[in-house]
């Protein structure tokens, strides 16, 4: 997943409810790192459209699904195809969307909320790359880092 867009995305969408820390409960081990959201989120693109589906491995309420554009990518359909459903553990939501891609890479982002059993309100952003990136695109500006493991991470100021 481009790291660059996950952090363009999430200033992009304005998450309601950004999945935070768990309260701490006395006597219980500390929690390390990002909670995560039980949701898988895939999407078959095309040219000008991709099909979306949200798989969830928790029981949900109160799900809204949210897409979006990032780098020029404009979206033609809903923006919210999910507001407000319920969904069992396993169960999965399928929907179509339009949107026209912005020059050379942009990226179509998909924003999940939702109270999930036992985690809470949480939130989940997963953008997918759409065409090939320009040279100046390629050129970029930023530092990479590497995170334990090996992951490469770009760090981009905005506006420069």
């Amino acid at each position: 997943m481009n790291r660059i867009a996950l952090a363009a995305v999430a200033g992009l969408l304005a998450l309601p409810a950004v999945g935070g820390c768990a309260p701490s409960t006395a006597g219980a081990a500390p929690v390390h790192g990002k909670p995560s959201v039980p949701v898988t989120v895939e999407a078959r693109l095309s040219d000008g459209s991709a099909r979306v589906t949200v798989r969830f491995d928790a029981e949900a309420k109160g799900v809204r699904v949210e897409v979006g554009g990032v780098d020029g990518l404009s979206v033609a359909s809903a923006a919210v195809p999910v507001d407000g459903a319920s969904f069992a553990r396993g169960e999965s939501t399928t929907f179509d969307v339009a949107f026209t891609p912005g020059p050379g890479r942009s990226y179509l982002a998909v924003a999940v909320t939702g109270k999930f059993r036992g985690a809470g309100r949480r939130a989940a952003v997963t953008s997918f790359a759409v065409g090939e990136p320009t040279p100046e695109q390629e050129k970029a500006g930023g530092t990479v880092l590497e995170a334990p493991g090996g992951e490469r991470i770009k760090v981009v100021v905005p506006g420069k």
